[in-house]
């Protein structure tokens, strides 16, 4: 297979509802440097909900002419600067050539948050990165196009397309990251109708294998394993005892050897 020509580094990418807030996204990604190797790309929220998350990603995908996409939240504030993450994407691309996605938050399982940003009041961090993960959150998202990968064409909404791409990534043996990039998100998330999402997206994945717990960001749940453990292990009784399982097998891999990961949060000065 030839390799992609692309024309730009970095195609970055946003659903806006508010211009305001998206100026003030893009202004701060321009000041970090991504300028003149760079494409802004936009799907035109803000008369109506004409883009939801998984149609939009697969729009820009279509158009981006970057060698990476970068899918982010118009209320998000760039810290680090393009060099930094040039860098950190040269390092991540010789350890694992495999990469698809890599965000700056995920889990990696039971109580394994994979941290690198700034939301609020506070600042999350955890050390050993970059580092493998099961879930990504959706604030930004950084897609290698190198890769044919992008979210579920048959999933409609606004929650879990982090999770969805690495799924997908999963499905093609491809592999998801969190790396130590830094934006501030100047919110706490919209979590406004998941518990209503959540049914769709396990329906869509019912026969992922094997079934597996997974945690978010924002929710946790299992998945795949067929139609019957989607609804059985769901349950509130079934599920206590998928966490207990999942406690132990933590326990156990923490007792073999401390973990290279340490998740810290502090407040900003």
């Amino acid at each position: 297979m030839l390799n992609p020509v692309f024309t730009y580094t970095f195609s970055i990418a946003t659903i806006v509802s508010k211009w305001s807030e998206y100026e003030v996204m893009k202004t701060s990604f321009e000041k970090a440097g991504f300028t003149n190797d760079c494409e802004y790309l936009v799907a035109d929220n803000t008369r109506d909900n004409v883009y939801d998350a998984f149609t939009a990603i697969n729009y820009f995908k279509q158009a981006a002419q970057g060698r990476y996409l970068i899918v982010v939240h118009q209320d998000v504030v760039c810290v680090d600067t393009k060099e930094q993450l040039l860098a950190i994407l040269d390092k991540l691309t010789a350890t694992d050539n495999n990469w698809a996605v890599a965000g700056n938050a995920g889990y990696n399982g039971y109580h394994q948050p994979r941290m690198y940003i700034t939301y609020g009041a506070n600042k999350v961090t955890t050390t050993g990165l970059p580092a493998r993960v099961q879930s990504l959150d959706e604030n930004l998202l950084l897609i290698n196009n190198s890769k044919l990968i992008t979210v579920a064409a048959h999933i409609k909404g606004f929650h879990l397309y982090g999770t969805d791409i690495c799924l997908r990534a999963a499905l093609q043996s491809y592999t998801a990251y969190v790396i130590p990039f830094m934006v501030h998100h100047l919110s706490m998330g919209n979590l406004k109708d998941l518990d209503s999402f959540i049914p769709q997206f396990l329906n869509a994945y019912q026969n992922y294998q094997p079934g597996q717990f997974m945690q978010t960001t924002c929710t946790r749940f299992y998945i795949g394993g067929g139609p019957k453990k989607r609804v059985l292990y769901n349950r509130k009784f079934f599920f206590f005892f998928i966490k207990l399982a999942e406690r132990l097998k933590q326990s156990w891999h923490f007792l073999k050897g401390a973990s290279l990961y340490k998740t810290n949060k502090q407040p900003l000065t």
